[in-house]
């Protein structure tokens, strides 16, 4: 300080400083940088993978709907082989047995699931896109749940039989080549496919009349939701993943 020498600290000490200053700034700004090129890949690669799931799903549609196309099908032939007396019980029943069994619809979701389960959804910045996801997993949703509620009631219509063996179901294959004589021998004769009278005839008939409906109500759902994904496809492929 006697040298006059403390304007020359100062200017060297501040100096210092804002170098400091400096580079923490650059530092900052290369990690943000870096932060958003990271995120910007990881969300194109949600893109990519939500768009592989809806052109799965596209393909799913078209299957799940020609197996129910098929079972539609099946039931009218059911219809038909019924009301042709005399008929065979066992035939009638194994044909049933492969019309009810029921092709789940399982879709791909797994992409927007992780995203969403994951809170990061946020690195999805094109906001017209991020909303019309949204929209389209409750859209796909609410069809879920509607097409469980047509199986319901599939399911309920079956167990509305008092007695299966009254039914005959021990005339399906299977049960068939399980049971020998001595049990087949215990159990009801009821030829009730041959008695148009009959409260079991009658009830298969109107159970055969609300399953078909209730096959073609399911294709209409999926037919809905390949509609509505069409958009977000097209959004993903043109702006998003090429």
């Amino acid at each position: 300080m006697e040298k006059n020498k403390t304007g020359k600290y100062i200017q060297y000490a501040l100096g210092e400083i804002i170098l400091v200053v400096i580079g923490i700034l650059i530092a900052l700004q290369i990690n943000n940088w870096n932060e958003n090129r990271k995120n910007r890949i990881a969300e194109a690669d949600y893109y990519c993978r939500i768009l592989e799931d809806l052109e799965l799903n596209e393909k799913l549609i078209d299957e799940t709907s020609e197996l129910i196309s098929n079972k539609i099908k099946l039931c009218k032939e059911l219809l038909s082989d019924l009301n042709k007396i005399p008929n065979d019980r066992s035939t009638i029943l194994n044909k049933f047995v492969v019309a009810l069994r029921q092709d789940v619809f399982v879709p791909s979701n797994i992409a927007f699931e992780d995203i969403t389960s994951s809170g990061q959804l946020k690195l999805l910045t094109d906001l017209k896109l991020k909303n019309r996801l949204i929209q389209h997993s409750a859209f796909l949703n609410n069809i879920l749940n509607l097409l469980q509620e047509n199986r319901n009631v599939i399911i309920d219509r079956m167990d509305d039989f008092e007695s299966m063996s009254e039914f005959g179901y021990q005339d399906v294959d299977y049960l068939k080549r399980e049971l020998d004589r001595e049990h087949i021998a215990l159990l009801p004769k009821n030829n009730w496919t041959n008695d148009p009278n009959n409260p079991i005839f009658l009830k298969f008939q109107d159970n055969l009349i609300v399953y078909i409906a209730m096959l073609i109500r399911q294709k209409q759902h999926l037919s809905n939701l390949k509609k509505e994904m069409q958009e977000p496809i097209e959004l993903l492929k043109d702006k998003k993943c090429k």
